[in-house]
């Protein structure tokens, strides 16, 4: 370990009165308020040049957005009724694979009934006719023939 030397003052400083020492203090005092004054602005000129280049930019890329924003809305829209879609062939599917629904698929799909089941057959019947019509047109004609 080696000892530090002591610290010897100058005798110009040594001799300059205490009224003059606030003067070169303010004057480093000033030129380091000087310093962080125009570290500051460079720094504040700098970040307002970055946002309005920032601000630039994302003005030309908001109508990109924009456009790829509704793309992904009709993207997701097929998506959604594809998945629909998908889920009734799901159902057709498993109900056409369906072992306990083979007899009333095979029934709808053709006019083979079940022996068990008895068929009933609709028909159109037009040649009812109620009698209130039938009683008043047969009167007509018999008035006309008497005549």
């Amino acid at each position: 370990m080696q000892a530090t030397k002591p610290v010897k003052f100058s005798s110009v400083s040594q001799n300059i009165p205490s009224q003059v020492k606030p003067e070169i203090l303010s004057k480093n005092r000033k030129s380091t308020h000087l310093g962080i004054t125009i570290e500051t602005t460079a720094k504040l000129f700098t970040n307002v040049v970055l946002s309005i280049f920032i601000t630039s930019a994302l003005l030309k890329l908001w109508p990109h957005y924009q456009s790829t924003q509704e793309k992904l809305q009709v993207i997701e829209s097929e998506i959604e009724s594809t998945v629909e879609k998908l889920n009734q062939k799901k159902a057709n599917f498993s109900r056409y694979f369906d072992p306990s629904q083979t007899k009333t698929i095979m029934q709808e799909q053709s006019n083979r009934v079940d022996n068990d089941q008895m068929p009933i057959i609709w028909l159109k019947d037009d040649t009812f006719k109620p009698k209130s019509e039938s009683t008043s047109s047969e009167s007509r004609t018999s008035q006309r023939g008497v005549n």
